[in-house]
C-alpha cells in the first residue's frame, strides 16, 4: 500500500552530506543499491542512525533509464569527513513536502502523483534538486520493504532577499 497525504510547504536547513552515486533505472533497482551497497557503507562508518536523503539528479520523463542519477546520502555529523566518498551540501530552503509510505517499487507514482499536485504551492524551483528525506529513526519494513520518507520539491523563494536598510 502506498500514501502520499497532503502537502505543507516547510523550509528546511541546508545539509552537509556524503553520497555514494547510482546510475540507472529508478525504481526498486535503487532499494537494491541502499541495501546492498549503502546500508553497509553506513554501518561501517557508524552512521545508520543519522538522516539519509535521496536525490535524483535527472528528470526521469526525459532521460534516458540507464542514464539516471540517483545520489543516496548521509547527513555528516559536524566534523566528520568520510575518505571514501564524495560531499556535497543539500540546499536549504523552501520546500514543498509530502510523506510517503510505501517500496522503491510505488514511490515512482508517489512523485508522479506528488509531481502533479504541487505545482498548486508553486512552481519548482529548477536551481534544487527533488530529494527524499528520510529522518533519524525513519521506518523500514525489512520483511516487506515498506519505508517512510518525506518527499521534498524545492520551491522559490530561497535564499529571501535581504530586506532594505
Amino acid at each position: 500500500m502506498m500514501t502520499a497525504p497532503g502537502i505543507v510547504i516547510r523550509e528546511r536547513a541546508p545539509a552537509r552530506v556524503a553520497y555514494m552515486r547510482y546510475t540507472g533505472a529508478l525504481g526498486e533497482p535503487i532499494g537494491h543499491f541502499w541495501r546492498v551497497i549503502v546500508t553497509p557503507w553506513l554501518a561501517e562508518h557508524g552512521l545508520l542512525d543519522c538522516p539519509r536523503y535521496g536525490v535524483t539528479r535527472d528528470d526521469p520523463q526525459v532521460t534516458p533509464p540507464d542514464r539516471c542519477r540517483y545520489d543516496a546520502c548521509v547527513e555528516l555529523p559536524p566534523g566528520l569527513t568520510l575518505p571514501d566518498a564524495s560531499e556535497t551540501t543539500i540546499p536549504g530552503g523552501r520546500y514543498a513536502v509530502s510523506n510517503y509510505k510505501g517500496t522503491s517499487a510505488q514511490i515512482g507514482a508517489a512523485w508522479n502523483l506528488f509531481m502533479a499536485a504541487a505545482p498548486a504551492h508553486g512552481k519548482p524551483d529548477p536551481e534544487r534538486h527533488p530529494y527524499e528525506h528520510y529522518p533519524r529513526g525513519a521506518a523500514f519494513d525489512s520483511r516487506t520493504g515498506t519505508f517512510a520518507c518525506e518527499l521534498c520539491l524545492p520551491l522559490p523563494g530561497w535564499p529571501r532577499p535581504e530586506p532594505p536598510p
